[in-house]
C-alpha cells in the first residue's frame, strides 16, 4: 500500500501520518508534533523531514517563469549564534524569487533559496549576484522579453509584497524553531514557500506528493552536508544580459 511512496517502510500508524499532513498545514516544530500525535521526538522528526523532502523534489521540478522580482538578504541566527561559532553558522546569504502574475502584478509563486557565501560581499547583493539564482531555479527566457526587477524588503511605501515573505519565513522560523542551521536551513525555506504558494490546498497538494515520491532514509536525511551546491553562472554574456535587463528599485 505504500510501496514507492514517501511512507514506503514506516512503522508509524497511517494515522498518525494523516495527522502529521494536516499539522504541516501550519509548521510545526518536531517536539510539538511528537506530543500531538503521541510518537517518540526522532519519529516526530523524520516524518517532518521526510515531508520536506517531498517538497523539495515538487520544488525542483517548478523553475520561475515569466517577470520576476528578486530580493537579496542574509538570513542570521542570533539567538543561538556564539562567538567561537564559524561566519556560515551566523549569516546565511539567500535570495527570495517571485514569478510576476501578467493580470494582477501580484505574487504568482516564490521561492527562497540558499546561495553560497563566497558570491557575495557580506551584506551586499550586487546585480550579479543574482545570476545563480536565475540559472537554477528559473526557466530559460528564450525570447529574452523577461523583466527582472531587484526589489529590497521595505522602501518608501512600506514593506514589499516579496519583503513580506522574506520577512515571513524568518519570523516563522524564529518562532517555531528559535533559529535553524544551515544544514536543514533549505528544507524549511522550501516549506515556507510552499504553504505560501498552494495556499488553502496544502492538504491536498501534500497528499499528492506524498503519493508519488519514493521515500528518503534517516541516513540520507541526517548525512552531513557541507554546504550549497555550486552553480555555473561565470558567462560574461550572460552576465552583460542580466545586468541589462534588472531594475533596481
Amino acid at each position: 500500500m505504500t510501496a514507492g511512496t514517501i511512507l514506503e517502510g514506516t512503522r508509524t500508524p497511517l494515522v498518525k501520518w494523516f495527522h502529521a499532513l494536516y499539522l504541516m498545514q501550519t509548521g510545526i516544530s518536531a517536539k510539538l508534533l511528537a506530543e500531538l500525535i503521541q510518537v517518540t521526538y526522532k519519529t516526530a522528526w523524520l516524518i517532518n523531514h521526510k515531508l520536506r523532502y517531498a517538497i523539495q523534489v515538487h520544488d525542483e521540478g517548478r523553475p520561475l517563469i515569466g517577470d520576476l522580482q528578486l530580493l537579496g538578504d542574509f538570513y542570521a541566527r542570533p539567538a543561538t549564534n556564539r562567538p567561537a561559532d564559524p561566519l556560515t553558522y551566523r549569516e546565511e546569504p539567500a535570495v527570495a524569487g517571485a514569478s510576476i502574475d501578467p493580470e494582477s502584478g501580484a505574487l504568482a509563486e516564490v521561492k527562497i533559496k540558499r546561495m553560497s557565501a563566497d558570491a557575495f560581499s557580506r551584506r551586499a547583493f550586487a546585480a550579479d549576484s543574482f545570476g545563480g539564482f536565475l540559472w537554477r531555479h528559473a526557466a530559460e527566457d528564450r525570447a529574452g522579453h523577461r523583466r527582472i526587477e531587484v526589489v529590497k524588503a521595505s522602501g518608501c511605501e512600506g514593506v514589499t509584497a516579496l519583503g513580506a515573505v522574506w520577512r515571513g519565513a524568518i519570523g516563522w522560523l524564529a518562532r517555531t524553531f528559535g533559529g535553524i542551521g544551515p544544514k536543514h536551513l533549505q528544507a524549511y525555506l522550501d516549506e515556507y514557500c510552499f504553504r505560501v504558494n498552494v495556499r488553502t490546498d496544502g492538504l491536498a497538494k501534500l497528499l499528492s506528493l506524498c503519493g508519488r515520491i519514493r521515500t528518503i532514509t534517516q541516513p540520507e536525511l541526517v548525512r552531513k552536508r557541507y554546504g550549497v551546491r555550486s552553480i555555473r553562472w561565470t558567462g560574461q554574456t550572460h552576465r552583460a544580459k542580466l545586468s541589462r535587463s534588472i531594475c533596481i528599485s
